[in-house]
C-alpha cells in the first residue's frame, strides 16, 4: 500500500447544497462502501483494529443517509428551507423523516431486493426503529472517540450494517424512481 493518497485532491463546487440530495447520496454511499472496504481489509490482514474506522464510516453513512431523506423532502418543497439538518442524534433525525420515506426504509429493512416490502408498514417501522435505537443514538460520535470512553463498549458492525443497508437500499430505490421519472419527463 502506498503512503501517498491515490486521489490527492478533491474539488468541491458549491451549488444549492441545501437541496443537493444527489451529492449527499453519493457521499453517503462512499462512506458506506468505505466501511465495508475497511472491514474486509481488517479480515484479510488479520488486523481487527480496522473495525474501528469501519464502524465510524458505517455510522457516518447512516447519519448521512438519514439527512439525505430530509434533504430530499426539502428539495421537493416549492420554497425549500435553506438550513441543513444538523446534529448526530439518529433518533432526532429519524423523527424528522416523512412517514412515506420511513415506510420505504422500513420496507427495505432485512430485505435485499430492489423494491421495498410495503405490507405491515407500522410493524416494520417499529422493528427498524428498535434496531436503530439498539445501535445507539450517536454511534458516529461514540465510535469516533471510543478511546475517550471510560466504559466498556460492545460493537456489532453487523447490527450497524443492517441499519445502513435498509437506509442505503431505500435511498437507492428512491434515486432510481426519480431517475426514471426524470427520464420519462424528458422523452
Amino acid at each position: 500500500m502506498s503512503s501517498i493518497p491515490a486521489i490527492p485532491n478533491l474539488f468541491i463546487v458549491p451549488g444549492q447544497t441545501h437541496i443537493d440530495y444527489e451529492a449527499l447520496y453519493a457521499i453517503a454511499t462512499a462512506y458506506a462502501h468505505s466501511g465495508l472496504l475497511l472491514s474486509d481489509h481488517g479480515k484479510q490482514t488479520g488486523h481487527v483494529e480496522f473495525t474501528f474506522p469501519a464502524i465510524v464510516c458505517t455510522s457516518l453513512a447512516i447519519e448521512l443517509f438519514m439527512k439525505f431523506f430530509l434533504m430530499l423532502d426539502k428539495a421537493d418543497q416549492e420554497d425549500p428551507v435553506r438550513k441543513h439538518d444538523t446534529g448526530h442524534s439518529l433518533t432526532k433525525l429519524w423523527d424528522k423523516i416523512k412517514p412515506e420515506y420511513k415506510s420505504v426504509i422500513a420496507g427495505m429493512f432485512g430485505h435485499s431486493g430492489g423494491t421495498p416490502f410495503l405490507n405491515a408498514t407500522e410493524r416494520r417501522i417499529e422493528l427498524f426503529a428498535e434496531r436503530l435505537k439498539g445501535i445507539g443514538d450517536e454511534p458516529f460520535i461514540h465510535w469516533r472517540y471510543i478511546y475517550e470512553s471510560d466504559a466498556t463498549s460492545v460493537m456489532s458492525h453487523a447490527a450497524v450494517a443492517e441499519v445502513l443497508n435498509a437506509l442505503r437500499n431505500a435511498a437507492e430505490y428512491i434515486m432510481r424512481q426519480r431517475f426514471t421519472a426524470c427520464a420519462e419527463t424528458n422523452d
